[in-house]
């Protein structure tokens, strides 16, 4: 019994919701009227969107050939203390 009121009630509140979010429009978006404005803000966005990323130096051979670095050894190196933000004992 106690499953069935949870249930009804979560199919409550989830077809509210379907409700009110086609009534305020669906998507919750501001309409905005491009037409006739204009700005650097608007240009840049244009400018943007037009864009062409060449990828054709991945089949280069060069860059085939590259190779990954190999790891750096740290093993000579002095390790410092674990928090360097507390007091040390002195």
């Amino acid at each position: 019994m106690k499953n069935i009121t949870t249930i009804a009630i979560i199919l409550v509140l989830l077809a509210a919701g379907i409700w009110w979010w086609t009534q305020s429009g669906g998507t919750g978006g501001i309409p905005i009227n491009v037409a006739g404005t204009s700005g650097p803000t608007l240009q840049l966005v244009d400018r943007l969107k037009n864009i062409k990323i060449d990828t054709s130096f991945f089949n280069d051979q060069q860059f085939l050939n590259l190779e990954a670095a190999p790891k750096t050894d740290i093993t000579g190196l002095q390790k410092g203390r674990s928090n360097p933000f507390t007091l040390g004992r002195r």
